[in-house]
């Protein structure tokens, strides 16, 4: 049987994924002159930021210095004009990397970003995915199944920005994954208790005698309910694929409603409640595409040059383990960058990808998941789309010049070599 094509829609550009990386990828593209369109599987905008409850996108500045800039840093600048954000005095260096963080209200979040794909024309179509894709020379055609049914989508380039290169695996480019992946997280919120009234040596007792998660602890319990939070590190395999993350999601949620059930039994906790409990949890890893370039973990933490670098990052090493979290601090004065070809899948022609998925060894991609990098990352991508477009060439042809001229035209900061940089690498 024939599938019927319900609509044909034809774009410069395409976004795929409007979560951290890629609503900055499309307006960086609609910005730089290409006719685009972003489509997200949800029914808004921001990815992790508004669906995952991680609304504290950082870090935009490294030893006091803003490093990451443009249409993203704008996003976070009008969401304090309308009183949904605090953004920190920035220091040389804090006494904890996260008092930088800035936390941001979801709601006026959203409307900014909303308000921004507007105002830079981009076409958003929420509630839709990639069903199949196929890239010839020309062009790539997707084919998008929303509410209406399915459609097909060509566009000249195509940005990969679901964070678990679901697109790029479509088309069978080659990814990497890790033999095991970080935890993930469901945020929630819990009320109905005061903690001077909880008896935690009759918790500690019956934990021993009750079985949940081997993840949930008397240690972090006890922690947690100080933040009104049950800790959730939960196991994650596979979330890049629909039954890896339905597995993650429906043990997310047994996981809260068990531990909220035992903690009803203790004194002092009769009442609690999961007050709030995030739309989806939030995944640290999954998959990386294998990229032109891949950044290593010794490179990231020299900070090393690359003659395409097109963004920075700053954050610690970050990898999230079943009982901790192994952190490797940068140096003072260390600011890495991420290269070009880490956003191109090796052969590429026609697509290009932002956000966590960037070629990367593992202890690499735990400190440039973060959202900040990622929304930098975005922009790269959809200024790098639009020259392409604009060029009549493909991905991995465009001039590193004028990729870096299209970056600056939009606000955003490109590394630039100096002589305190004593290593660099191809």
């Amino acid at each position: 049987m024939d599938l019927e094509i319900k609509r044909w829609l034809e774009f410069d550009v395409a976004v795929v994924g409007g979560g951290t990386a890629g609503t900055f990828a499309a307006i960086a593209a609609a910005k730089s002159g290409a006719k685009t369109i972003l489509i997200e599987k949800n029914s808004r905008l921001g990815g992790t930021i508004t669906a995952a409850h991680v609304n504290f996108p950082g870090l935009f500045y490294a030893w006091g210095k803003q490093i990451i800039d443009g249409p993203c840093w704008e996003a976070i600048k009008r969401t304090e004009a309308l009183g949904g954000a605090r953004i920190p005095e920035f220091t040389y260096q804090p006494v904890r990397h996260w008092d930088e963080q800035i936390r941001v209200n979801k709601l006026l979040y959203t409307s900014v970003i909303n308000e921004m794909c507007r105002e830079a024309d981009v076409y958003v179509l929420t509630n839709a995915m990639i069903s199949s894709a196929r890239e010839y020379d020309d062009k790539i055609q997707l084919f998008v199944t929303d509410k209406s049914g399915l459609m097909e989508c060509t566009a000249k380039i195509a940005v990969d920005a679901t964070g678990d290169a679901n697109l790029t695996q479509i088309l069978n480019y080659d990814c990497a994954k890790s033999a095991v992946q970080q935890p993930a997280t469901l945020f929630n919120y819990l009320a109905g208790y005061r903690m001077e009234d909880v008896d935690f040596e009759e918790l500690k007792e019956k934990l021993e005698k009750h079985e949940l998660s081997r993840t949930v602890t008397a240690q972090k319990l006890m922690g947690g309910l100080s933040g009104h939070t049950i800790d959730t590190h939960l196991d994650c395999i596979d979330a890049d694929t629909s039954a890896g993350r339905n597995d993650l999601e429906f043990r997310a949620v047994e996981i809260l409603k068990d531990t909220c059930g035992f903690l009803r039994t203790v004194k002092g906790l009769e009442n609690i409640n999961i007050y709030f409990v995030a739309d989806e949890t939030g995944v640290r890893e999954s998959v990386r595409i294998v990229g032109e370039k891949e950044v290593l973990t010794q490179d990231y933490l020299d900070g090393v040059f690359y003659p395409d670098s097109v963004c920075y990052a700053f954050y610690p090493v970050d990898l999230h383990v079943t009982d901790g979290i192994e952190q490797i601090f940068l140096k003072e004065g260390v600011v890495p960058k991420i290269p070009y070809g880490a956003l191109v899948p090796k052969g590429s022609r026609r697509l290009i990808c932002a956000g966590r998925c960037v070629s990367s060894d593992t202890h690499a991609n735990s400190a440039l998941r973060v959202q900040a990098p990622c929304m930098a990352m975005g922009q790269a991508a959809g200024c790098a789309a639009a020259l392409a477009v604009s060029g009549n060439t493909q991905i991995n042809n465009i001039s590193y010049q004028a990729l870096r001229a299209s970056l600056e035209a939009i606000g955003a900061i490109v590394p630039k070599k100096t002589d305190e940089q004593k290593k660099e690498v191809a």
